[in-house]
C-alpha cells in the first residue's frame, strides 16, 4: 500500500497547553458496507471541483465514487473486470490530455490502465500492462526519465520491481522494456510501497521502497529511468507496509516516515545524501499498521501523521501531531477501531478543514473534521439551545444542567438555554434543536438515542462494575469496592445532522454531576482546547459525600 492524565486542582488546569487537535466523526459511509476495499485514491476525476474517490476492492467490483461536497459520496461508476484483487490505485495523468486516469494494480493478474473518457468515466479504453501475473502491491507515477511524460515504477511482492517508461503514444507502456530495479532473483524483494521523491536533491527523482521482513530501500534515479545506488534502513525484522516521504523538520531534506505492520513506527530523517540517519519512534510497538499519510492538520505548520491499523483485525486508527522536528507529541484517535487497509486526507464538505477517507474491510468510511470542541462551547450553543433532562431525572440532573449553563452565559452565549425533559421535548426541537442532554440511559431516553448515534457503549454488571466504551477509550468503575465514594461520567460533544448535541452522564448522579461541573467552568475550556470527549473521574477525596473542583480528574481525552 501506499503510503491518564489525572489532573486535580482546576486552577493547576490553567498552568498547562495543549495543541489545538481536530475531531473526526461519526463518520458517513460510502460503498456497499460489505467491500473488501484495500487501496483508495482522491482526486477530481470529472473536474466538477469537488473531490471524488477511486476505491480499489479485492475480488470484487472497483468503484469510481463522486463526491456532492458536502463529504457524503453517492452516485458511482463501475471499472475493471469485477473479480480483480486489486492492491493497489493511483490517478494521474498518463496520456497528456489533463483528465486524470486510472492506474491498477492487482495480485497475480493483470494490471491495467483505464483511461478517462474526458467526463470521469472509465468505459472506453483499458490498457493492460506488466506481466499478466505480478503481485503488484504498490504504483508510484512520476517523470523518472525527463521527457516529459508520465512514468510507472509497480513494487511486486516477492517479485521482480520494474520501472516502466511511457513512449507517449497510445498503450504509453507496451513498447520500452522495463527497467528492473532492487534486489533480484531468486531473493526478490517483498515490496509493500513505493514512493518518489528527490532523496539527495540532485533533481532527480528516486525510489524510496517498503519491504516485508527486509530492509527498506532508498535507490537513487540518475534521470534515465535507472535506480541503481541504494541505502538500506529499517530492520529486516520489520513487515514494513508503508511510507510517507516529506520534509518533516527544518531542514531542506526530505524525510520517511516508516509504517510497520506489529511493530513500532518510525520516522527517518532524511541526511542530504539520498540515505537517512536519524530516526524517532512513535505510537505503540504493536500497531497493525497499513498506511500513513502526512498533512498539517492543524495550522501549525508543522506535518501531522494518519496511522491507518487493521487489514485482517479491527485495530485503532491515529492521528498524531507533529512537533516540526520529526518527533509526533499528542494523538488521538479516529472513529472506533476498523479493519483499515488505506486512508488519505482530503476536503470534502468545503469547510476548508482536512477530513479523511478511510479503506476498510468492511464499511468504508468518511470522517469529517469538526469544530464542535470544548473551547468552542459558548458559540455552539448560543442559541435554539434546549437542556433535556429524562422524565425520571434526578433533581442533581436538573442542577448539573444549571452550573452549565452558568458557565455558558459566563463565556459569551447569547441566549440562555431552556429546559426540557425528554417528554415535553417537542419533535422540532429535537430535530433542529441544540441539545445539552444530562443523566445517562438509566433516565434519560434521549442519551440512549444519541448514545448509538455517536458510538457511545457502556457494560454495566449489577452490583459489581460499570465500564464506558468511546473511540477506543474506556473508563471503568469498580462498584463493588468504591462506589458511591468513586463515579465516573463522559462528557462529549457532536454534530448531528447541522446542530450541535452535548452528552453529560455517569453511573450514578455523582459522576452526572461532577462532569457538569468540570464543564460549566470555563476556565477548563481552554484547557480541553481542540478535545470533544472526556472521560472523567470523581473521587470523595474527604469523604464527606459532596463534589469539589479538587476531587475531579480528567482520566482520558479526544
Amino acid at each position: 500500500m501506499r503510503r491518564a492524565v489525572a489532573l486535580a486542582m482546576i486552577g493547576f488546569f490553567l498552568f498547562f497547553s495543549y495543541p489545538i487537535l481536530s475531531w473526526y466523526g461519526p463518520y458517513i459511509g460510502f460503498g456497499s458496507g460489505s467491500d473488501a476495499t484495500h487501496c483508495l485514491v482522491l482526486g477530481d476525476v470529472d473536474k466538477d471541483g469537488l473531490v471524488d474517490i477511486v476505491a480499489g476492492n479485492y475480488g470484487t467490483q472497483n468503484f469510481v465514487y463522486y463526491g456532492n461536497g458536502d463529504g457524503t459520496f453517492t452516485s458511482s461508476h463501475a471499472f475493471g473486470t469485477g473479480t480483480d484483487l486489486t492492491q493497489e490505485v493511483i490517478l494521474c495523468d498518463v496520456n497528456g490530455d489533463s483528465w486524470l486516469d486510472i492506474v491498477v494494480g492487482n495480485n497475480q493478474q493483470q494490471n491495467y490502465i483505464y483511461l478517462n473518457d474526458l467526463d470521469g468515466t472509465f468505459d472506453t479504453t483499458a490498457y493492460p500492462f506488466g506481466t499478466g501475473s505480478d503481485n503488484t502491491y504498490a504504483i508510484a507515477c512520476g517523470l523518472v526519465n525527463g521527457d516529459g511524460w508520465v512514468d510507472l515504477v509497480l513494487g511486486n511482492l516477492g517479485q521482480q520491481n520494474y520501472v516502466y517508461l511511457s513512449d507517449g503514444t497510445g498503450n504509453p507502456f507496451d513498447t520500452i522494456v522495463p527497467i528492473a530495479f532492487g534486489q533480484g532473483e531468486p531473493f526478490y524483494s517483498r515490496t509493500w510501497d513505493v514512493v518518489l521523491g528527490d532523496m539527495n536533491n540532485d533533481g532527480d527523482l528516486d525510489v524510496v521502497v517498503a519491504n516485508h521482513q527486509q530492509y527498506n530501500f532508498i535507490y537513487l534515479g540518475d534521470g534515465t529511468g535507472s535506480f541503481a545506488t541504494g541505502y538500506g534502513f529499517g530492520s529486516q525484522e520489520e513487515f514494513t507496509h508503508s511510507l510517507a516521504v516529506e520534509f518533516i523538520n527544518s531542514d531542506s531534506f526530505l524525510d520517511v516516515v516508516e509504517g510497520n505492520y506489529d511493530g513500532q513506527n518510525r520516522v527517518y530523517l532524511g541526511d542530504g545524501t539520498g540515505n537517512v540517519g536519524t530516526s524517532f519512534n512513535f505510537g505503540p510497538v504493536d500497531d497493525r499498521t497499513q498506511i500513513v499519510t502526512l498533512t498539517d492538520i492543524d495550522g501549525d505548520t508543522h506535518l501531522d501523521v494518519l496511522v491507518g491499523n487493521g487489514g485482517d483485525t479491527p485495530f485503532q486508527n491515529r492521528v498524531y501531531i507533529g512537533v516540526g522536528d520529526g518527533t509526533f507529541s499528542a494523538s488521538y484517535n479516529v472513529g472506533s477501531p476498523d479493519t483499515t487497509w488505506d486512508a488519505a486526507f482530503g476536503e470534502f464538505n468545503g469547510d476548508g478543514l482536512i477530513d479523511i477517507a478511510v479503506a476498510n474491510e468492511g464499511q468504508n468510511k468518511i470522517f469529517l473534521n469538526s469544530e464542535t470542541t470544548m473551547d468552542n462551547l459558548a458559540s455552539l450553543f448560543d442559541i435554539n439551545t434546549f437542556f433535556v433532562a429524562g422524565d425520571a431525572a434526578y433533581c442533581t440532573d436538573v442542577l448539573g444542567s444549571s452550573k452549565i449553563a452558568f458557565g455558558l452565559g459566563r463565556g459569551g452565549a447569547s441566549q440562555n438555554p431552556e429546559g426540557r425533559t425528554d417528554l415535553i421535548l417537542t419533535q422540532t426541537e429535537h430535530d433542529a434543536g441544540n441539545l445539552i442532554i444530562v443523566g445517562g440511559p438509566a433516565v434519560n431516553p434521549l442519551a440512549t438515542e444519541f448514545d448509538s448515534i455517536f458510538g457511545i457503549t457502556y457494560t454495566f454488571v449489577e452490583n459489581v462494575s460499570f465500564e464506558i466504551q468511546c473511540e477506543g477509550y474506556t473508563i471503568f468503575l469498580d462498584i463493588a469496592n468504591d462506589y458511591p465514594q468513586e463515579d465516573i461520567c463522559i462528557v462529549y460533544i457532536g454534530e448531528h445532522n447541522g446542530r450541535n448535541i452535548m452528552l453529560v452522564w455517569g453511573y450514578g448522579w455523582f459522576g452526572t454531576y461532577a462532569g457538569s461541573a468540570y464543564i460549566g467552568e470555563i476556565s477548563n475550556w481552554a484547557v480541553e482546547q481542540g478535545f470533544h470527549m472526556l472521560m472523567i473521574r470523581w473521587n470523595d477525596l474527604n469523604m464527606d459525600g459532596l463534589i469539589q473542583s479538587g476531587e475531579i480528574t480528567v482520566q482520558d481525552r479526544n
